[in-house]
């Protein structure tokens, strides 16, 4: 604890130092913004207010000074503001909605957007475009329109989900999660990051109460620890200026659904879920946003194993067991203005969420069952402050405080027969969690002429007490169902241990932890940044930052990330937009040592607890926690083993992955845009565990337990976290998307290749020697991915969302369900046969392997065997049914009314042809009523195709090479396509 205290206040030196700097910024900074005299503001206050800013330019992207603006709300005053010398405007104090906005100057086209979204507290950065006037020409830009756009954060691999695009996402909050991963196509290494409303780590909030996210934007930005490519941002909806609200209802039951291919006959299952948020205005400067979620549902688990009947007889075991489930969301949020500048936002969300029978499934019998109870607390404050038209700082500050209960149904000795099936109690154990984590972020974004200038920092801090019996049942191991087969038939025989081993029967192993189960341990870091995307021309920008990251409980404390990113925006000739958009970019991105892993380190240290390993037990079936008795004299019958301790390495530093990419942007007509990008990472450093005390190559036998030597002298197990790891990714990736009034469609095609030789910080090398062996086709690694997404709105309020994902075959590793050298860990693979009469060859259709490896073979590379292929097309259609008051239409514009008046030319000739046109066809609008009344039916693997999971790998299971259960990921493992039927009413 005191390790605790004197690393959190070296970093508030540091951080000290850094705000002294900021403030020295602020106060030279405020000067200049007050005397540009640049701000805008209406002329009344609403509620919490947003602000619209940015620049306008011509299709080249030179400047266009003294352009006059104006934002137009639904049923509002307009509001207008004139850009400077460098192009820039700024508009503040606009109350929370849709705006209209406009952009006029002399000589050219009024340029207008519609849809541009307002949020409390939030800044909306918007380039307007001018085209240049030409007589007899009448062009008007709309939302739809797609432009290439040099800024950093348009990048075309970003996709950016809001409104009509969210429809098309699932409402369950776990399957959202696994469907913006799969959109987000993150890295491997790194995984998918979600932030909140700007925050790290906590969970999703509801669906309904997300007003936008934002995936892959700005991937090279210093401000994110993580890689732009897999980074997902939500937003939460503010509060508005009227009472609104909606509640929305969802089920599903049993008989709508597709059958589950690998049981017979199942217990009735469903599913429901509600949700319903409120939100409006407290007084004149503060508003509310308050939504509830709740799931309650009675889920099947699906087993499907390969037991040992009444007479001993191996048998195929399905089963469906009732798995019941409940979910509870509660997140208000308000939001506070203080005078025209700033905006303090408040959210808090509970979350509860419970599951009976969890922990059971494929290969996984009923006794493995536990109970859990999980409640999530989170608190967060923001403090938004505008200083002039240059200066925006942003304090942030979040609490998450995480309380976890899983109770294990059987505490009995744990029975895992390699590829067959995992029996009695659950090795899990006991576990109480408290995890309490602090966030603190302070941002700012400074304007300056053509750099626009961003720099901050952010701490975090966690505390993890922790309760667990996890191994204290003990577990024995047996490499097949004939090993255990033999060793049962030999127990009701009354033969002795050695007698049972003789006929090929026995455990190969047996653990068992002990010691104290509870431990708390603390974990901080924090990390600054500063960036810069500078304007070289109008047409090409440069951006460059560098980000230090530190942190405790590791050797290493210094990491600088620098990051640099360039665009360039082909010109597209007289009075046209830009042709495309150039994109490079490179950086270095680092990852944090998890405070679970120093738990980890710092609970089985030997002291605290310690495992007891040993080989070939001739102990079984004994309890050796309920009649430890049972277990000395068994011990004398067998091999006495080794302890195992976790300990982090001293050499142990934080891995970073080094990536690169080039792409290029473009526009297709007015609606549609292409993206192509390809990116080649390489990771180094990586996390693993290893055994450094394992035997040394060649001196273990298999057949004698007793053999092996140890290079550390010590006759035990040391598990040792490292940073030895590599890999190396190369990707092709194309983004499209079509935006239309009633259509609107998004999707990628990524094309990967990744090696690699760890799976993660817990997985371990099959030679602990040798990482080389390993290094190969990464786990996740799949070749090609599929995503499309969107809505299509038809006459009569009807409308319908796809959502299709489609994901080439996975890789899955071939064991041998032994342990060959004596390392205690189960991951040796097979050779090559070369002599197809042993009795350990096995013949596949991936190849023959010999599961008792000779000199002169070769081991087969790692992941060698090819999974099945993943296909889902979900579909939602809806329809709506308005009615109440109408909703007023926007307040023509006073720009609106200039443009009409200037199109008048004098020409007598433009006036003849103007005269003998037919007239446009007025466009007709979609009249708003105040209240709405839907209706849906949606299907996830609308289709009913059989999407499998990943095969079992282990050789001499009767099982091996087929896949034991559905894939769970985008859906339900109970069934093989659902269907869900949908009420929702808004005002």
């Amino acid at each position: 604890m005191q390790n605790f205290w004197f690393s959190l206040l070296r970093i508030a030196r540091l951080l000290e130092v850094v705000i002294s700097c900021l403030l020295l910024t602020y106060g030279f900074a405020v000067v200049q913004a007050q005397s540009s005299g640049l701000v805008a503001s209406p002329v009344s206050s609403g509620v919490v207010t947003g602000t619209i800013t940015g620049t306008v330019t011509d299709p080249q992207g030179a400047v266009v000074p003294q352009a006059a603006i104006t934002v137009t709300r639904v049923g509002g005053e307009p509001v207008t503001a004139t850009a400077d010398a460098l192009r820039r405007y700024t508009l503040s104090g606009l109350a929370p909605g849709l705006y209209t906005v406009e952009a006029q100057a002399a000589g050219f086209r009024t340029s207008r957007k519609e849809g541009v979204a307002v949020a409390a507290g939030a800044v909306q950065r918007l380039t307007l475009t001018l085209a240049i006037e030409v007589q007899q020409q009448q062009v008007e830009v709309s939302a739809d329109d797609n432009q290439a756009d040099a800024s950093p954060e348009k990048n075309g691999s970003a996709i950016v989900l809001k409104g009509r695009d969210l429809d098309a996402l699932s409402d369950d909050q776990n399957e959202l999660q696994q469907q913006l991963e799969a959109i987000a196509g993150s890295d491997p290494e790194a995984g998918a990051q979600f932030y909140v409303d700007g925050f790290s780590g906590g969970k999703l909030p509801p669906k309904s109460s997300i007003r936008e996210i934002r995936i892959n934007q700005n991937p090279y930005s210093a401000q994110y620890d993580q890689l732009g490519y897999g980074r997902i941002e939500i937003f939460t909806k503010p509060g508005t200026d009227k009472l609104h609200g909606d509640y929305w209802m969802q089920g599903n039951d049993s008989p709508f659904n597709g059958r589950n291919p690998f049981v017979k006959q199942q217990p009735d299952y469903y599913t429901y879920f509600y949700e319903g948020d409120v939100n409006g205005p407290i007084s004149k400067t503060a508003s509310y946003f308050a939504s509830i979620y709740g799931q309650n549902g009675q889920n099947d688990s699906i087993v499907n194993a390969v037991v040992l009947d009444g007479s001993l007889n191996q048998t195929p075991f399905t089963q469906a067991i009732s798995s019941p489930s409940s979910n509870l969301n509660f997140a208000p949020r308000f939001d506070l203005q203080l005078g025209k500048t700033q905006t303090l936002s408040l959210r808090y969300q509970l979350e509860r969420n419970t599951q009976t029978n969890g922990g059971v499934g494929q290969l996984a019998l009923a006794s493995q069952a536990f109970n859990s109870d999980n409640t999530e607390q989170v608190l967060q404050f923001s403090d938004t402050q505008a200083y002039g038209a240059k200066i925006v700082n942003e304090t942030r500050f979040q609490y998450i405080r995480d309380r976890n209960k899983q109770q294990p149904l059987d505490t009995s000795p744990t029975i895992a027969v390699q590829g067959a099936f995992t029996g009695g109690g659950n090795s899990q154990g006991v576990s109480r969690d408290s995890q309490d984590h602090y966030e603190l972020q302070d941002y700012v974004q400074m304007d300056v002429g053509t750099h626009d200038l961003h720099f901050g920092g952010r701490l975090r801090a966690v505390r993890d007490s922790n309760y667990s019996t996890a191994n204290f049942n003990g577990q024995y191991t047996f490499a097949s169902l004939t090993a255990y087969q033999v060793t049962e038939q030999g127990l009701q025989s009354g033969l002795t241990p050695a007698q049972i081993r003789a006929a090929g029967g026995g455990a190969s192993q047996y653990i068992q932890t002990q010691g104290k189960p509870g431990i708390a341990v603390s974990l901080i870091d924090t990390g600054l940044y500063a960036e810069d995307n500078w304007k070289v021309k109008p047409s090409v920008t440069l951006s460059y930052g560098l980000r230090f990251e530190t942190q405790t409980d590791i050797h290493d404390h210094a990491d600088f990330g620098p990051r640099v990113a360039a665009s360039w925006a082909i010109p597209g000739g007289k009075n046209k937009p830009p042709r495309a958009v150039i994109r490079a970019g490179a950086g270095w991105f680092y990852q944090r040592f998890a405070s679970g892993n120093v738990l980890q380190a710092q609970r089985q240290n030997g002291v605290t607890q310690s495992e007891i390993v040993v080989n070939s037990p001739g102990f079984f079936p004994a309890n050796c926690v309920t009649n430890p008795n049972d277990c000395p004299g068994a011990f004398a019958n067998s091999t006495t083993g080794s302890s195992t301790i976790y300990q982090v390495s001293p050499n142990l530093r934080s891995p970073y992955i080094f990536m690169s990419g080039i792409g290029v942007d473009k526009p297709l007509g007015k609606h549609a845009s292409l993206s192509a990008n390809y990116m080649y990472s390489r990771g180094e450093h990586l996390f693993l565990t290893r055994n450094i005390n394992a035997p040394l190559p060649g001196t273990y036998d298999p057949t004698d337990p007793t053999s092996g030597t140890r290079p550390l002298g010590t006759d035990e197990n040391i598990y040792e976290y490292e940073s030895e790891g590599a890999s190396a990714r190369n990707r092709l990736v194309l983004n499209g998307n079509v935006h239309a009034k009633r259509l609107g469609l998004f999707g990628f095609y990524m094309l990967s290749r990744m090696n690699a030789d760890t799976a993660g910080v817990g997985s371990f090398p099959s030679n602990q020697y040798d990482l080389h062996v390993d290094y190969g086709r990464a786990s996740n690694d799949v070749h090609s991915r599929m995503f499309l997404g969107g809505f299509v709105r038809l006459p009569g309020n009807i409308s319908f969302n796809p959502f299709v994902i489609y994901q080439s075959s996975s890789p899955f590793n071939i064991t041998v369900g032994q342990d060959l050298n004596g390392d205690t860990i189960f991951n040796d693979r097979p050779a090559f046969a070369t002599d197809l009469t042993r009795s350990s060859v096995y013949k596949t259709k991936w190849g023959n392997f010999d599961a008792q490896p000779i000199a002169g073979q070769k081991i087969i590379p790692i992941n060698y065997g090819t999974g099945p292929s993943l296909f889902i097309a979900n579909l939602r259609l809806a329809k709506d049914f308005s009615f109440g008051p109408v909703i007023p239409d926007e307040t023509p514009s006073p720009a609106a009314d200039a443009k009409d008046s200037k199109d008048a030319k004098p020409d007598a000739k433009a006036d003849a042809k103007k005269d003998t046109k037919t007239p446009a066809k007025p466009v007709k609008k979609e009249i708003e009523r105040k209240y709405n009344l839907g209706f849906a039916v949606s299907s996830n693997n609308i289709f009913n195709h059989v999407n499998l999971g990943a095969p079992v790998g282990v050789l001499g299971s009767p099982l091996f090479g087929t896949s034991n259960s559905l894939a769970t990921v985008f859906g339900s493992g109970a069934a093989n396509r659902t269907v869900n039927l949908q009420t929702f009413f808004r005002f």
